[in-house]
């Protein structure tokens, strides 16, 4: 497969409200010159970390085992669902001899999604160590490799750097423009493919047989979203009902701040019916003020004054 040498990127640069404002960038593919002078910045970046005593990955996991952060257990739970998801990929596609290579679709549909909560769940597993490994020397010295390498192959619809130098991209690195190109080269290195998630082995199977909707969510045969037990949610994941109306998860009326719609009537300990307070009842009426007799001598006195000015 040939190496894909550059990416034209429409970016929309208006703000949330505003008219379409779109830009066009191109991201090419690192020259070796680029490449060399990018592998030299990590390098310096790797020598301060490590001089100011930050940690490498190998020191860290060193310390996560005397710390017990990271143990041999927890490998060996990163090793078990690897093996379970393989192990339910095997069901799901190739079947059991004992079933004549024939699955429901109830059941090929709960494998697929048992095989979305097993990822999910090594995703969490992973991203602990990964939380920690991120402020190594290492990372840190990884992603200022990458940083310059966007900085340096970007370019805007003139064919000019869209940064003039490292610290330009560092000071604009959560723009659109930025977020873009940052995406767009790591497709270009490290061939990270933009529908990843649509491609895994469980999801192409729920969207070949009208599963999930196109952005992967769960749907009954009418196409209403659902949740993994088949009750109906909005977009939100709010549950509601067939009417649209916001519920629980067991069907009970919610109001659009997800409190509960009371059904029960409530009375006093003598079998009076309590009555709830309206608004207008709970309001304060304003009172008229009272005024002082100080001020009100003091009112008569500036009258008096106008008159004999007056007269």
């Amino acid at each position: 497969m040939a190496k894909e040498k550059e990416k034209i990127v429409t970016v929309n640069i208006a703000d949330e409200g505003e008219e379409k404002n779109e830009v066009k960038i191109t991201v090419k593919r690192p020259s070796s010159n680029v490449m060399s002078k990018a592998q030299r910045i990590s390098a310096k970046v790797w020598t301060d970390c490590v001089r100011d005593g930050i940690m490498t990955k190998k020191e860290l996991a060193k310390f996560m085992r005397e710390q017990g952060i990271w143990n041999k257990d927890k490998d060996s739970d990163q090793e078990k669902i690897t093996q379970e998801i393989v192990n339910l990929e095997k069901r799901l596609f190739i079947g059991k001899a004992t079933q004549k290579n024939k699955l429901s679709a109830t059941e090929a549909k709960e494998i697929a999604i048992d095989m979305r909560r097993k990822r999910a769940e090594l995703r969490d597993l992973i991203g602990e160590r990964l939380a920690l490994e991120a402020n190594t020397a290492d990372s840190l010295s990884d992603n200022a490799r990458f940083d310059f390498l966007v900085a340096n192959c970007t370019y805007d619809s003139d064919g000019e750097l869209v940064y003039k130098t490292l610290d330009d991209y560092n000071s604009e690195s959560d723009s659109p423009i930025a977020f873009a190109a940052a995406n767009a080269l790591a497709q270009i290195m490290y061939s990270i493919d933009k529908d990843f998630e649509s491609n895994l082995p469980e999801n192409r199977f729920l969207k070949q047989y009208n599963f999930v909707n196109d952005d992967l969510a769960l749907i009954n045969e009418s196409g209403e979203t659902v949740d993994l037990e088949g009750r109906r949610v909005n977009e939100l994941g709010q549950y509601i009902d067939d009417k649209g109306n916001r519920v629980d998860k067991d069907g009970n009326r919610l109001d659009e701040e997800g409190n509960y719609i009371p059904k029960v009537k409530y009375f006093s300990d003598s079998g009076e019916e309590l009555k709830p307070k309206s608004d207008s009842a709970t309001a304060t009426k304003a009172k008229p003020k009272k005024t002082t007799k100080a001020k009100q001598e003091t009112t008569e006195e500036v009258a008096e004054t106008e008159e004999d000015t007056d007269s």
